[in-house]
């Protein structure tokens, strides 16, 4: 780990034009004595949740690859005053979840039964050449945009803080993709659900279906009130997802497993979704009606004898979805929304339920 670290203290020192290193582009919230969220400060961020049991720790999620995940494992480990990690948990096998897991070496990796396979791509683009040449061609791109833009974030405090660290965040990455890195998949996989004993605490995940990715899961910790989501609130105001390979049973679960977590008894202060700062049980609400709309209004509408059009048309988000509607990414969401319509469409058309 010395070594890595130096590694990542040299790159960031040199990222955009110097820097304290590593500890410029991390930051660390505290839940409570027992949670605490790790991150990188770039232009987005991702939700890095380590908690602490009376067994040992526990993180949810390892960002995009080692070099990255090494300065935010540090900082948690000094805000917890441990280093005894037992379980890594990936919520899915995207960009920033699952890329870090090689760093906790005695931990035991658990996700859902579906994420050893939807992993296979982290393999494929560092032994494809092909698929590693355009990601790498791609993240230079990236990085190149970001230099260009620096100066015109000078003397604009944060701003400037959050591309540097993004400049940061790509050379680091690229670094990773170019020397290759170990991807370690789950050691420890569950169909349904499964709890984790930490000894004071409990860690009780659900799988949602295949919402987001293949592999979604959630994560309640009901000692502490939080609720871990993954990508299934992914951040505030940013629009729920239906898979193109999702069968009508995941969309009933999406709302059985969201309607669980919202019943009576279920105690939920805080949200931890994959980006963006901590949200509230409201937002968890707005995600279960999204869908619950979703399902009932694409029935009727079929019932009524609507074409796709005229239910692209009904259900669009500035019209059905406001809390999801923001006129500086309106395209994405309108392009999102047709995608869930017409997956949703052709769901209940083989499926047979009207």
């Amino acid at each position: 780990m010395t070594g890595l670290f130096h590694i990542v203290m040299t790159l960031c020192l040199l990222a955009g034009g110097g820097g304290r290193g590593p500890d410029e582009f991390v930051r660390v919230e505290r839940l409570s004595d027992r949670v605490v969220i790790g991150y990188w400060l770039g232009t987005g961020r991702t939700n890095l949740v380590a908690i602490k049991g009376q067994k040992g720790l526990a993180i949810v999620d390892t960002e995009m690859s080692p070099r990255i995940m090494a300065p935010i494992k540090a900082r948690l480990e000094k805000a917890l005053g441990r280093d005894d990690w037992i379980y890594v948990i990936n919520t899915h096998a995207h960009m920033h979840h699952a890329g870090g897991n090689g760093l906790f070496k005695d931990a035991a990796v658990v996700g859902h039964a579906n994420l050893p396979d939807e992993m296979n791509w982290l393999i494929e683009t560092q032994t494809n050449q092909d698929w590693k040449g355009r990601a790498l061609d791609g993240k230079r791109q990236t990085l190149r945009n970001l230099q260009t833009a620096l100066p015109r974030f000078a003397g604009r405090g944060l701003q400037a803080r959050r591309v540097r660290g993004e400049i940061c965040f790509f050379e680091l990455n690229i670094k990773d993709l170019e020397e290759g890195y170990d991807i370690v998949k789950p050691t420890m996989t569950f169909v349904d659900r499964h709890t984790l004993d930490l000894g004071d605490v409990t860690l009780e995940m659900v799988y949602f279906g295949k919402g987001h990715s293949l592999s979604d899961i959630l994560i309640y910790v009901p000692q502490e009130n939080v609720l871990i989501t993954g990508a299934i609130v992914y951040q505030r105001g940013h629009l729920p997802g239906i898979t193109e390979r999702a069968e009508l049973t995941d969309v009933h679960r999406y709302l059985a497993v969201l309607n669980g977590f919202l019943g009576e008894g279920v105690q939920i202060d805080h949200v931890i979704a994959s980006h963006g700062p901590v949200v509230t049980r409201w937002d968890l609400v707005q995600v279960r009606d999204y869908y619950r709309v979703m399902l009932d209004g694409m029935q009727a509408a079929q019932r009524d004898g609507l074409t796709l059009e005229q239910a692209k048309d009904r259900f669009t988000v500035h019209k059905m979805f406001r809390t999801y509607y923001q006129r500086q990414s309106a395209e994405w969401s309108r392009a999102k929304q047709n995608r869930n319509i017409e997956v949703l469409w052709r769901l209940l058309r083989e499926q047979g339920e009207r």
